[in-house]
C-alpha cells in the first residue's frame, strides 16, 4: 500500500467519523434500502474528495492523478465525469490551502 491510498483510507475514516449514521450503517446493514443510500452516498464523497486531491497535488494531469489513486486513466475520466468534476469546483479548495504570495 503506498502513501496515497493510505491518506485515503484516513479520509475515509475521518469522513465517517463526522457522518455517524453513514457508521452505523456500516456496522449494521439491516436497515433496508435507506441504510445501503447512506453507504452508497459515504462511498461517492469520499470518492470524490479522494480524486479531487489528487488532481490538485498532480496539477490536474490526470495520468499522474491516475497513478496516486492506483487506478486506470480510463476509469479516472469515467469518474471525473461521473462525479462532474472540473477544475472550477476543486479550485476553491486549492486557493484556501495554499499561501497567497
Amino acid at each position: 500500500m503506498n502513501e496515497t491510498q493510505t491518506k485515503v483510507i484516513i479520509e475515509t475514516q475521518e469522513v465517517a467519523a463526522e457522518k455517524p449514521e453513514a457508521a452505523a450503517v456500516v456496522e449494521q446493514p439491516t436497515n433496508g434500502n435507506r441504510g445501503w443510500a447512506a453507504l452508497r452516498s459515504l462511498r461517492a464523497e469520499t470518492e470524490i474528495h479522494a480524486i479531487s486531491r489528487a488532481l490538485e497535488e498532480s496539477g490536474w494531469n490526470r495520468k499522474h492523478a491516475a497513478k496516486l489513486l492506483s487506478i486506470s486513466y480510463r476509469g479516472l475520466l469515467y469518474k471525473i465525469r461521473q462525479y462532474n468534476i472540473t477544475p472550477a469546483t476543486s479550485n476553491s479548495l486549492a486557493q484556501m490551502q495554499r499561501p497567497q504570495v
